[in-house]
């Protein structure tokens, strides 16, 4: 490969990550399972390097070798509500460091040597806030008496793993097939309070009022759904890889709720008892097409959709009878109204030498909400927009290596611009336009190590 091809091509990577607009990273699903789908950028479709291949295209389990591998990830996100546009404040909400482990393996299977099985446990997919009580406006704002302030207090968690178990049939030098069954489980806290909203006519006088959605405790459900892959080499320089991943089903999260827990939120009459939300995962398809312009050097690039519309739109939310209106009204729909994404990644491996490898990549995506959904998702800041990483592994003899991975997504903002539910602007001082503000950047360093059987 030409001298100056490599420093060029990774230039333009550091180009586009810093001047590309207008685009978002994966929902709350990470841009790669493990550190070597991150450092690439996660454009691993039709470049499968470890056992983690099981998640992206199932397909690559023959590919990689007889071998078992080991992620750890330290995942630090900042993110931050901001209330100032009412006289209110701005505060960053919940932990900074999570743990991301991933553990996978594959070998020969069936008593041939076409034939491989494999999988493991990964962890996906995640997503959290915890702020605690912050200042939206002050009481005087309102003609309220001191002490009833207006305010916010959010809190949410959502974790998603997968075990895979993986068969991958290698049909020819040319053809790869696989298919995974996907074993999910899923936890999700949402606990959203606005204290002292001033509800009322035209300038008031108004009355403060409280709108909780507190669902208290984290649930645990299971879910089940299942996904294919195909490699194809076109040529000795080139492969293709498509990908498909069903839409995960789960079981309902059920919330025991105190009374007055989940009350005047899309007309909850604030009873207590149990209540269920049914939140699936989306389905996705990737394709990708990897060149090896030379023996030490790889490039893949994958354009992916995700089909967050299906599942994080509305979400159904049932209570008692009774919980929500007058009557025997039982159930409403959390308006998430989170859109389809289009991912775009483009990722690069150089063999420097017999025994280290470097990798960078990049990733791209619209954000799943936009202005208008703020305020519904001021505890799901779903936002940051590009990603940049790198990596390197090194060889430790004949089975053992170790590498590690940087990445990091660049920090993004969005103000409320026609969120507001009609009820809030038919009977609250606020207009169309919350002007609430919500903000998410993240870094994560993480270590990998495999042993090649």
């Amino acid at each position: 490969m030409k001298n100056w091809l490599r420093p060029a091509l990774i230039g333009l990577v550091w180009v586009c990550v810093t001047a590309t607009p207008g685009y978002a990273t994966n929902g709350y699903q990470l841009i790669g399972v493990g550190q070597m789908q991150k450092s690439m950028g996660g454009a691993v479709t039709a470049l499968p390097m470890d056992t983690m291949t099981a998640i992206s295209n199932p397909a690559g389990m023959s590919r990689v070798g007889e071998r078992a591998d080991f992620s750890l990830e330290a995942f630090m996100p900042v993110r931050t509500v901001d209330f100032r546009a009412f006289g209110g404040e701005e505060t960053e909400g919940g932990t900074e460091l999570y743990g991301v482990p991933s553990v996978g393996w594959v070998a020969k299977a069936f008593g041939r040597d076409d034939m491989y099985f494999g999988g493991g446990m990964f962890a996906t997919s995640g997503l959290g806030v915890d702020y605690g009580e912050v200042l939206i406006a002050p009481a005087a704002a309102f003609g309220f008496a001191p002490g009833t302030d207006v305010t916010f207090d959010g809190q949410s968690a959502i974790q998603f793993w997968k075990m895979a178990p993986t068969v991958s049939w290698r049909a020819s030098d040319r053809l790869s097939v696989g298919v995974a069954v996907n074993m999910d489980y899923q936890s999700v806290t949402i606990r959203q309070r606005l204290r002292n909203i001033p509800f009322g006519a035209g300038a008031g006088p108004f009355t403060a009022t409280d709108v909780n959605l507190d669902l208290g405790r984290p649930t645990s459900q299971l879910g089940l759904g299942g996904s294919i892959g195909v490699l194809f080499d076109m040529s000795d320089v080139v492969t293709l890889g498509v990908s498909y991943t069903t839409r995960q089903y789960f079981s309902d999260a059920n919330f025991r709720v105190r009374a007055g827990d989940v009350v005047a939120f899309n007309g909850a009459t604030g009873l207590g008892g149990k209540y269920k939300m049914h939140l699936d995962y989306p389905q996705q398809a990737a394709v990708g097409i990897a060149v090896r312009p030379g023996d030490d050097f790889v490039m893949d690039l994958d354009v992916k959709w995700i089909n967050w519309n299906d599942t994080h739109d509305n979400v159904l939310l049932r209570g008692p009878a009774g919980s929500f209106a007058s009557g025997a009204a039982d159930s409403t729909m959390l308006n998430f109204d989170w859109d389809n994404q289009w991912v775009v990644a483009f990722g690069m491996q150089w063999q420097t030498t017999e025994k280290l490898a470097m990798r960078t990549g990049v990733n791209w995506a619209r954000a799943p909400i936009q202005p208008e959904d703020v305020m519904s998702n001021l505890i799901f800041p779903a936002l940051v927009e590009r990603h940049i990483a790198f990596g390197v592994d090194y060889t430790l003899g004949d089975h053992w290596g170790v590498g590690g991975t940087i990445m990091r997504a660049v920090k993004a903002s969005e103000r409320g611009v026609g969120d507001v539910p009609a009820g809030f602007v038919a009977g609250t001082p606020f207009t169309a336009d919350s002007n609430f503000g919500i903000t998410l950047y993240e870094t994560s360093v993480g270590m990998l190590t495999y042993y090649r059987f």
